[in-house]
């Protein structure tokens, strides 16, 4: 499949076929509810959340083309991929357990079957999604060896976060008339390894290509490229970074885990001329030793958020990442994160008003970025790869 993905082939999914595409796959599933109206649905296939639908209609993350044919699916399935769309939880650094020669990084990238699509328990339980899973992994960075990664996740529904802000009658009607969905996302790691091998849960959550990123962070924040340089695609803004996510040019970046608040928005604008705004949080600790490094650069670490954009060969979708607490082996104590996805739909407007009170990023920039078109962000210098050379954009 190349290009972005059509917004064409996910308007033909929603809630319902999800739910029974997934079914006559056999791949148990539950469905939640993260807000009025609206819904996200657990499977066991990979350990995904997917949506959430707002009324029932199309997925507000990206979903593989293939959920719309039941025989694709089942093909999809019985494959062992690992590109099957919605939020998802690895372990990494991806450096030490997916890459077995940082010198030939592309061919050399494998999954751990184990740890996606891996094999998964599902319970719901008192309303809330319960999955489990252990990944059997292999170090190749020193030290190396092989390590166990023993998983627990609970998805359950997260209060509106705008909720008690003491607004301006404006302002709460503007806030109020914005659809909401958000869940709750809390991931237990307990690693075991040989040696001081290294580890962190690590979030990801597949969207359309086409949108923008706002990270919020401190003036002059440290940025890294990882795959080919983000480019012009960036930009400072006030209150943190812009990345354009069309989808269509591969990179990979890094923010520093001391400059970033760990709150990310991504808004995109939607066909019926309306905004949809995903906003993450998690837990970023800028004394925890993230250990994700590029792999032209050993020993540049200590990002605690990062974004990717696919070059149209695995989808045409983006992804915002975050990290969970590292651990380093051989026995460390379990370790649990809590990590929450808000989701607002609404007048471009009104979301932008929604993610400049939880992100920072003024609302005329989030408005001009959900708005049809799209404008082409102004030129930035690009974040360098090599710690001499780390630049601020």
């Amino acid at each position: 499949m190349t290009g972005p993905a059509d917004p064409r082939l996910l308007a033909v999914l929603d809630l319902d076929l999800v739910e029974r595409h997934l079914a006559a796959a056999d791949v148990p599933a539950h469905r939640l509810e993260v807000g009025p109206g609206a819904h996200v649905v657990v499977s066991s296939w990979g350990g995904r959340v997917y949506g959430p639908f707002f009324d029932g209609g199309a997925p507000a993350n990206w979903l593989p083309p293939e959920f719309g044919d039941v025989d694709a699916l089942r093909a999809l399935v019985a494959s062992g991929a690992w590109n099957v769309g919605g939020d998802r939880v690895w372990v990494g650094p991806e450096i030490a357990y997916m890459i077995a020669d940082r010198d030939d990084y592309w061919g050399s990238y494998a999954m751990p079957p184990s740890l996606d699509p891996g094999e998964h328990e599902l319970d719901l339980v008192d309303g809330v999604a319960e999955l489990r899973r252990t990944a059997t992994l292999h170090a190749h960075t020193p030290p190396e060896g092989a390590a166990t990664a023993d998983l627990r996740l609970r998805v359950s529904a997260a209060a509106h976060p705008l909720r008690h802000l003491r607004l301006r009658a404006d302002d709460r009607r503007r806030v109020d008339a914005v659809d909401y969905a958000g869940y709750r996302t809390e991931v237990r790691l307990r690693f075991t390894s040989e040696g001081r091998q290294e580890a962190e849960s690590w979030l990801l959550d597949q969207v359309p290509g086409g949108g923008t990123a706002f990270v919020a962070a401190t003036p002059g924040v440290q940025v890294t490229d990882y795959y080919e340089p983000v480019g012009e695609l960036l930009t400072e803004v006030v209150g943190g970074v812009a990345v354009a996510l069309p989808g269509d040019a591969r990179f990979k970046i890094g923010v520093a885990a001391p400059q970033v608040t760990g709150r990310v928005a991504h808004v995109r604008a939607l066909p019926d001329g309306r905004a949809l705004a995903f906003v993450r949080s998690s837990p970023v600790d800028p004394s925890a030793e993230y250990s994700e490094e590029p792999d032209a650069s050993p020993g540049v670490r200590g990002d605690g958020l990062h974004l990717y954009d696919d070059d149209g060969g695995l989808g045409g979708f983006a992804e915002v990442e975050a990290r969970g607490t590292p651990v380093v082996g051989p026995a460390p104590e379990a370790v649990t994160d809590t990590f929450a996805s808000w989701w607002f739909r609404g007048a471009p407007d009104d979301v932008a008003l929604v993610v400049e009170m939880l992100v920072g990023v003024p609302a005329a920039a989030v408005a001009a970025a959900c708005s049809t078109p799209a404008p082409a962000p102004a030129p930035a210098p690009a974040p360098a790869p090599a710690p001499d050379e780390r630049t601020t954009p």
